[in-house]
């Protein structure tokens, strides 16, 4: 069992980071709506820098913790995303979101408990080669994917295109993690060229993530499908492929299986409605 204290703040840490991205969705949605000049663009910009603070939420908490437990906490943002869609931008509160809402409450709070019931480790001990085997896999699918759709047009590509848009963010997010643990602890940057390599090379899973959701978006793909394969993945791909990367040093655990389904299963509900709905994509 973990009594890490510093757990935590990194727990902390993920689900404000969590509520700033998504909010700073809402307000990109709501900036586009009011227009391109006078307040609609200021609170364009507003929405779009605080977007673009993601990277720097989860280097601060990987200083506290592991990332799972930052990762872990994503799909909890969907929730002041939901108030703040029905507030300021005009959408309906349906009795689907208040059970997705409770739904993903309960997920989250499991993955937390599954986090500090289970065994310590450190991301020094997390291989960095299943993590770019995973990346080079994300990317050679992207091309399939896109012709997916074409061949298959019955196909959710939008779920798809979200779901390879959230494994290359978890991706950032794990190596970021690995890279400032290089020396063994850890920091808020890498400390050896090997770390700043790896630190570097993660970003190019952030702008994997936003690619793919701006494909997505160009090619009019339902945007509710789109955050949710996005949710989904940023959150199972780490609690899935960091104990794969531990080796014998990590294990997946029913609570953690139980856990996960409950986020699918919230997330699914929140963001049904794709065409009546389009403020809940990510950007």
């Amino acid at each position: 069992m973990i009594t890490e204290p510093a757990w935590l703040i990194a727990i902390g840490i993920g689900i404000l980071g969590s509520f700033v991205i998504h909010l700073s969705q809402g307000l990109m949605r709501l900036g586009i709506r009011d227009g391109a000049r006078g307040p609609g663009r200021r609170i364009w910009i507003w929405g779009a820098l605080l977007n673009l603070s993601a990277p720097l939420w989860v280097i601060v908490a990987n200083r506290f913790g592991p990332t799972t437990l930052y990762t872990s906490m994503y799909a909890v943002g969907l929730l002041p995303l939901l108030w703040f869609s029905c507030v300021w931008l005009g959408r309906d509160l349906r009795k689907r979101d208040l059970a997705g809402a409770g739904i993903i409450i309960v997920g989250t709070a499991l993955l937390g408990l599954d986090g500090f019931l289970g065994d310590s480790f450190s991301m020094a001990d997390v291989r960095v080669a299943p993590l770019l085997v995973t990346g080079a896999a994300a990317v050679v699918l992207v091309v399939p994917v896109s012709w997916l759709g074409r061949l298959r047009p019955t196909v959710p590509q939008g779920i798809l295109f979200g779901i390879l848009g959230g494994t290359f963010l978890a991706l950032d997010s794990l190596l970021k993690g690995v890279a400032q643990n290089d020396s063994g602890q850890a920091a808020f940057l890498p400390s050896t060229g090997t770390g700043l390599l790896i630190f570097l090379l993660s970003f190019v899973g952030a702008a994997g993530a936003f690619g793919m959701v701006q494909w997505a978006h160009a090619r009019n793909e339902a945007p509710s499908e789109t955050v949710a394969g996005y949710d989904a993945a940023y959150v199972a791909i780490p609690v899935l492929l960091v104990p794969l990367a531990l080796g014998e040093g990590g294990s997946v655990t029913w609570l953690c299986g139980a856990a996960l389904l409950l986020l699918l299963v919230g997330t699914g509900l929140l963001t049904r409605s794709a065409d009546t709905n389009p403020d809940l994509a990510p950007e």
